[in-house]
């Protein structure tokens, strides 16, 4: 079974409803519900409610949309959530001189790295740089 990384526009395409890439995103999600091979980060989550709070004129204060983005991302239970560790940032650091990356994008990749996942669904085309293959569609 292949491994995959979630990153974070997929949770944003999904939650607001993108209109260009919300249905792919939610096929994105519906395959989270089934499998058990996918992987994100406590750095996704963070993101995806500082964007979605952007998007959505709500306020990082509001403690009831909080929970709501939480709670989406609590309600796909096979989907694990990694904690960002030290060496993470490192890592980070090094795949932003390897791959051109930005440090955002890095920290992903250093956690996708490090949990051995073969893909990364994603449709930022900043990771065909990496060396894992990235796929949306």
């Amino acid at each position: 079974m292949v491994k995959r990384y979630v990153d974070v526009n997929v949770f944003v395409y999904w939650l607001c409803g993108h209109p260009e890439f919300g249905g792919k995103a939610k096929k994105w999600v519906e395959k989270i519900e089934k499998e058990r091979n996918f992987v994100t980060s406590t750095l996704t989550l963070y993101e995806t409610i500082v964007i979605v709070a952007g998007l959505t004129n709500n306020s990082l204060k509001d403690e009831n949309f909080v929970k709501t983005v939480i709670d989406s991302f609590e309600s796909l239970k096979s989907l694990k959530i990694e904690p960002l560790v030290k060496e993470d940032f490192a890592n980070g650091v090094e795949i932003m001189n390897n791959f051109g990356l930005d440090f955002e994008d890095s920290l992903h990749l250093a956690v996708a790295l490090r949990k051995n996942v073969d893909e990364i669904v994603s449709n930022d085309t900043d990771f065909d740089k990496a060396k894992v293959k990235r796929v949306f569609s």
